[in-house]
């Protein structure tokens, strides 16, 4: 039987999940670029992020910005990394 080591696992799960630097990254400006707390950051992957909201009014205000918030976030990044980003309401 051969043995993978823990660290191997937990990198594989991480970038399965997106969970890699950028993201800590997108994760660490995100409420500073968004200006609140109502607008909940839930993931990202393949370059979208995915966030939710239960408010319509804070939805709309967000996707006017949406564009802007992109634009900040890949300046963080040094690259064009965020293409997207999809807000629902929940």
């Amino acid at each position: 039987m051969e043995f993978t080591e823990v660290s191997s696992i937990l990198k594989q799960i991480s970038d399965d999940l997106g969970l890699n630097d950028t993201y800590y990254v997108i994760m660490s400006k995100w409420k500073q670029e968004v200006g609140n707390d109502k607008i909940e950051l839930n993931g990202f992957k393949d370059g979208k992020i995915f966030a939710s909201t239960k408010s319509a009014v804070y939805l709309n205000d967000f996707n006017l910005r949406k564009r802007q918030i992109i634009n900040k976030l890949n300046q963080y990044l040094g690259r064009k990394v965020v293409k997207n980003i999809k807000c629902e309401i929940k």
